[in-house]
């Protein structure tokens, strides 16, 4: 089975999209995390606070989940992106809560984190 490339990818067009009305434009090391969580690839992203490490890894998940889902990947009911996402301090908790919220709320609009 030959795989899509990754700009051809239904999830990777819907982020890229939200990105752009947020004007916002993906770092190299984001666009990279992305094509490898999408190839099903596992690793580690290094990078300074306040680069983008929280958008490389969720965006690739929701990404691959929208792909994985591409007609009911809105569908709430008895569907949903879950992830476990651990983090060693409340306040940085908090603020990737946040970020992932502000992703929430411009793709999915309906729903809610937990």
């Amino acid at each position: 089975m030959q795989r899509k490339p990754m700009q051809a990818s239904k999830g990777f067009q819907i982020v890229t999209d939200w990105l752009q009305q947020q004007q916002l434009n993906p770092f190299p090391f984001q666009e990279q995390a992305w094509k490898a969580i999408l190839a099903g690839e596992s690793g580690l992203v290094n990078a300074p606070t306040g680069c983008g490490k929280t958008y490389s890894v969720f965006l690739g998940a929701l990404m691959q989940f929208i792909n994985a889902h591409p007609t009911d990947w809105t569908k709430q009911k008895n569907n949903g992106l879950q992830l476990l996402w651990i983090t060693p301090l409340r306040a940085l908790a908090k603020d990737i809560g946040r970020a992932m919220e502000e992703v929430n709320g411009g793709v999915y609009r309906d729903w809610e984190t937990i």
